[in-house]
C-alpha cells in the first residue's frame, strides 16, 4: 500500500510539473484572454500643420500607447478648407479606420455631412457639431469672458478693441468671440470684428483679442513690426505664445489642459469604436496673466508634458 500511495504521489508531482512547464511555454496573451482590437484612429486638424496642436498632441499619444490604438494625423493643404476636410474623413472611412478626431473647419458643414453618413464614428474638439458621438474642449464661454474681463480691467472706457475670429466657419472659437463681445458692450465698449490679424488691420487698435492659438501666433508676428503695438489677448497655447507671455508681447492667456485635451478625445473616439458610450468632455479655461507663467498652478497648462 505504501508502495501505491508513494506511486500516486509521483504521477501528481509530475502532473504539476508538466503544468508548470506549459504555462511557461504559453504565451502570455493566450492565458489572460485575446488581446483587445487595435483601433486606427484619425485626426483631422483644420490648420496646414499641427503645430499648434502639439501638446494636444502629446496627450493624444499617451492615449493611443495606453489604449492600444494607432494615430494617423492630418492636415489641410488650404487653412480651414472644409470641403476638403469632409473629403478625407470619407477617405478614412473607406480606408477602414475605426474612428476620427476632428477640429472642425465648418462645424455646420460637418454637422450636416454627419446627418446622413455614419460610416465611422466622429469627435470633435474645439466645436460641438451635431451628430458627432461625443465633443472634448474647453468652456468657450468662459474664455470670452475672461480675456474681456482683463481687458476691460487694462483698458481706458472708449478705447478701439478688434475681435479676431481667424476661423469663422468653427462654433466654438466663435461662441469665445461672442461671449467677448457681450461682455465688452456691457462695459460700454463697441469692439469690432474682424477675420485678420495682420499688421494693417490691427494698427490702430489698442486691444487685440484672439479666440485660438494660430491666430494669436499671426498677431503676435504683425505687432511685432508695430511702432505702437496693442496689447494682445488670446486663446490656447504654444511655445510661442508661453514665451511671448514670459516678455509682455501676450498680455494675458485663457488656458486650459491641451494635453487632457487631447488624451480625452483619443479616448472617446476608441470608446466610440469599441461600442461604448462616449461622453461630452468639457475642461474649465484660467486665465494666466503676463509674468504668471511660472506660477506653479500655471505649470501643467503651459508647458508639455515628458512621459
Amino acid at each position: 500500500m505504501k508502495r501505491e500511495h508513494h506511486g500516486w504521489q509521483m504521477i501528481v508531482l509530475m502532473l504539476l510539473a508538466a503544468a508548470m512547464v506549459c504555462s511557461l511555454l504559453v504565451p502570455e496573451q493566450l492565458l489572460d484572454g485575446p488581446a483587445p482590437q487595435r483601433m486606427e484612429v484619425s485626426i483631422l486638424i483644420r490648420q496646414t500643420e499641427s503645430g499648434v496642436w502639439s501638446n494636444a498632441r502629446q496627450g493624444m499619444e499617451q492615449a493611443a500607447e495606453d489604449l492600444g490604438a494607432e494615430l494617423r494625423f492630418l492636415t489641410l493643404s488650404q487653412e480651414n478648407d472644409s470641403a476638403q476636410q469632409i473629403q478625407l474623413l470619407r477617405r478614412q472611412a473607406e480606408m477602414g479606420v475605426d474612428a476620427a478626431v476632428v477640429v472642425p473647419a465648418d462645424s455646420q458643414a460637418l454637422a450636416e455631412h454627419l446627418a446622413d453618413w455614419r460610416e465611422l464614428p466622429v469627435v470633435t474638439m474645439e466645436s460641438p457639431a451635431q451628430g458627432a458621438e461625443a465633443w472634448v474642449g474647453p468652456e468657450n464661454e468662459t474664455v470670452g469672458r475672461l480675456l474681456a474681463g482683463q481687458a476691460i480691467q487694462d483698458l481706458p472706457a472708449g478705447s478701439r478693441v478688434l475681435l479676431v475670429n481667424g476661423c469663422p466657419g468653427s462654433a466654438g472659437v466663435t461662441a469665445r468671440l461672442e461671449s467677448a463681445r457681450t461682455r465688452l458692450e456691457q462695459a460700454g465698449f463697441a469692439p469690432e470684428v474682424c477675420t485678420a490679424a495682420d499688421t494693417e488691420t490691427i494698427s490702430g487698435a489698442k486691444a487685440v483679442l484672439c479666440f485660438d492659438a494660430g491666430t494669436l501666433e499671426q498677431a503676435v508676428s504683425a505687432s511685432a513690426v508695430l511702432e505702437q503695438p496693442p496689447r494682445l489677448y488670446g486663446a490656447g497655447v504654444t511655445d510661442a505664445i508661453v514665451a511671448q507671455l514670459e516678455n509682455g508681447g501676450v498680455r494675458a492667456l485663457a488656458a486650459w489642459s491641451e494635453y487632457a485635451q487631447g488624451y480625452l478625445a483619443v479616448s472617446q473616439a476608441v470608446a466610440a469604436a469599441r461600442g461604448e458610450d462616449p461622453q461630452d468632455q468639457s475642461l474649465p479655461v484660467t486665465l494666466v496673466q503676463e509674468g504668471e507663467t511660472y506660477d506653479p498652478e500655471h505649470q501643467k497648462l503651459l508647458y508639455p508634458v515628458s512621459h
